[in-house]
């Protein structure tokens, strides 16, 4: 099931100055946010005007055009650069993220009586009302099964600062309102991960099961922007972010199977192994070669229809192999992707090279190990 893990920017700047604000509270001090964080390079308090109201948060970076804000409930607002004197201020007030119970009220006010808002040790759930404990269950299963299934292969894992917000519509129709109304532009989807507002948002106006995978692979990338696996001030490869959704789409996985007693059938993506089978020469390697290098070089085939889902297929490839094989490259490449110098981009080149470095073989050598994994797959 293809998946939509929208990162909605604000036009004027790029995903890595957008990204500063949630990994400066994932990574500063408690005593920096407490205190307000007064770097004169840095972020720094300022009261803000928000629909006619003022707010404090976090002033991350100035653009030609605008002002870029995180709110204290972990929003991103801008300022427009012209009205940066009436509706942006200095203060002296201390930076606090917004705490579980204030973040539940505002939600409670956001959504209305329609609603329940459920607390889990990790979520705050927004779901209509009467739906019980299924949403937040799957919300918070999934979330530990992440934990756990990075812990033990290495990776670092955080805690983040904020709750984490999934939002469960009544019906598609009711979710597209919603997405229109955070104007997110986006069709055909069953649910998203969007970084503006942090947020999971998806419905439930059909069986679970037929959008369950979706629900599952925008948590794992809620999960892993918000513990520090992956990094929002620095470009993280796509073939990394959806690898590792596309990893946990499958109900065990995410329901915390991981140890290596159970089966790897249980553990597979099985829409991505039937893509790639049905798609590519597995019975050589030169397929997966040219595709490994292009996922390793750049984005674009994330970008286009035509290749889109075979992007996503060999992602999870890539990233499921080395989890089951090679544990010490899965934490290594997520390590350095998410230790990168922050505002800088990501070269071509540089990232080949980057590759092949932690990988300690060269990308044909990695695709045709790879080809030998995926056929011995049952």
């Amino acid at each position: 099931m293809l998946s939509t893990s929208l990162r909605v920017l604000p036009d004027a700047f790029g995903a890595l100055a957008i990204a500063a604000a949630f990994a400066f509270l994932l990574t500063a001090p408690d005593s920096a946010i407490a205190n307000g964080y007064q770097s004169p390079t840095g972020p720094r308090p300022v009261e803000f005007l928000i629909n006619s109201q003022w707010q404090t948060g976090l002033h991350l970076v100035d653009s030609s055009t605008e002002s870029l804000i995180m709110a204290k409930d972990g929003w991103l607002h801008t300022v427009d650069a012209n009205k940066r004197t009436e509706n942006m201020r200095p203060t002296s007030e201390r930076y606090q993220p917004a705490s579980a119970m204030q973040m539940r009220n505002q939600l409670r006010a956001e959504f209305g009586r329609d609603f329940d808002v459920v607390a889990t040790q990790n979520f705050l759930v927004v779901q209509p009302r009467g739906r019980g404990n299924r949403w937040p269950d799957m919300f918070e299963n999934s979330h530990r099964a992440f934990v756990e299934f990075m812990t033990k292969r290495g990776v670092r894992v955080r805690k983040g600062r904020f709750p984490m917000v999934a939002v469960v519509l009544p019906d598609a129709r009711a979710m597209y309102a919603e997405l229109d109304r955070l104007k997110i532009d986006v069709s055909r989807v069953a649910g998203i991960y969007a970084n503006r507002c942090n947020r999971v948002l998806t419905h439930d106006g059909g069986r679970l099961s037929d959008i369950a995978a979706t629900v599952r692979h925008e948590a794992a990338h809620q999960s892993a922007f918000n513990s520090g696996v992956h990094s929002r001030v620095n470009d993280t490869p796509s073939w990394i972010t959806e690898g590792i959704g596309q990893m946990f789409e499958p109900e065990s996985l995410a329901g915390g199977i991981v140890g290596s007693t159970h089966r790897i059938a249980d553990r597979m993506n099985q829409e991505s192994i039937r893509h790639l089978r049905n798609t590519l020469s597995l019975n050589r390697s030169d397929d997966m070669v040219r595709w490994v290098e292009r996922l390793v070089d750049g984005d674009d085939a994330f970008r286009d229809q035509s290749s889109v889902h075979t992007a996503y297929a060999v992602s999870w490839a890539m990233m499921f192999y080395l989890a089951e094989r090679d544990h010490t490259a899965f934490a290594d490449v997520l390590h350095f992707t998410a230790t990168r110098p922050p505002f800088e981009n990501y070269r071509r080149g540089q990232r080949r090279i980057d590759f092949e470095r932690i990988m300690g073989i060269d990308t044909v050598t990695f695709a045709n190990r790879l080809t030998r994994y995926l056929n011995e797959l049952p």
